[in-house]
């Protein structure tokens, strides 16, 4: 096999890991609460990648990080934290092909923040294609009303917040030089303690029955820890960035066919019309984007 074509396998892998953890969210939901979701998804995400390191034998990268990598670490940690708590409830209360496609459009206030914050302006093309993959979110929460009933305001809310907060770690994140693997470690770990101190003030469980757990677990290795590793292979295997990059657009119509298999969510044609705006909209203006990037340099 080439590299390219283990470039193409990794990147399949990953995108079918996400495509089924907005179901995965809503059945672990169903067993556990949002902050017992975050407590044992982070934990294993940490555990397996602190694996992943001691048999790679590079658990020494620990000692080489400075106290600013590590405060960027503890940093990153509680902004996971916040994303996940306000994800989840946003999860735990609106029908699952709703709360996905809406938190897809990160990558677009991505773009905004970067433009405020980062002095990275927009051109009008962008502001457009911005604009009319809002629209999308639109046509999902108005043409839900009518087949899946009225939609619950705090997890609207949640859902929305969740896309800040989602653009606003990768910002840090960029800004951060502390070193992937050993980074990510400890952002888990740090989310994972703050769910642990919240389910301590809360007088919540700690220790889970063995179903309840499962569900966790699973977020914990295929939202967070596998897909992490096997897009970083397929990054470092491909010829060119741009044959793989476009992938993860399939992953929010893959969602929805997980979504009417396992949960048994009739999918409205309202979503699948505003999720085409929401991935067409956010493709153009990505890709406009780029093209812009590339002309300065």
């Amino acid at each position: 096999m080439t590299s390219q074509a283990k470039a193409f396998l990794y990147a399949a892998l990953t995108i079918l890991a996400w495509s089924t953890v907005s179901t995965a969210f809503k059945v672990a939901l169903e067993t556990l609460s949002p902050m017992q979701l975050i407590y044992v998804s982070m934990a294993t995400a940490a555990l397996f990648l602190l694996g992943v390191m001691a048999v790679g034998k590079r658990l020494s990268e620990f000692r080489a990080l400075t106290p600013g990598n590590w405060k960027s670490g503890v940093l990153l940690g509680f902004m996971l934290y916040l994303y996940y708590t306000v994800l989840f409830v946003a999860y735990d209360y609106l029908p699952a092909q709703i709360a996905q496609p809406i938190n897809n459009t990160w990558a677009l206030m991505l773009a905004l923040l970067a433009s405020w914050l980062m002095k990275q302006k927009l051109s009008a093309r962008e502001l457009f294609w911005m604009v009319f993959a809002y629209s999308g979110v639109l046509v999902i929460s108005l043409g839900a009303g009518g087949e899946l009933g009225p939609l619950h305001p705090l997890g609207m809310a949640c859902i929305i917040i969740s896309t800040l907060l989602y653009a606003l770690y990768w910002i840090v994140n960029t800004k951060s030089r502390i070193p992937a693997l050993p980074g990510l470690v400890i952002c888990f770990a740090v989310s994972f303690l703050l769910a642990a101190l919240t389910l301590l003030i809360r007088g919540e469980a700690l220790l889970l029955p063995l179903r309840p757990l499962l569900g966790g677990v699973y977020v914990g290795l295929f939202e967070l820890a596998i897909p992490f590793l096997l897009w970083g292979m397929a990054l470092r295997l491909t010829s060119s960035v741009a044959r793989i990059s476009t992938l993860p657009f399939l992953v929010p119509f893959l969602a929805l066919f997980w979504i009417s298999i396992v949960i048994h969510e009739p999918i409205a044609w309202t979503t699948l019309l505003g999720l085409s705006i929401i991935i067409s909209g956010t493709f153009m203006q990505q890709r406009i984007a780029a093209r812009r990037s590339a002309a300065t340099k």
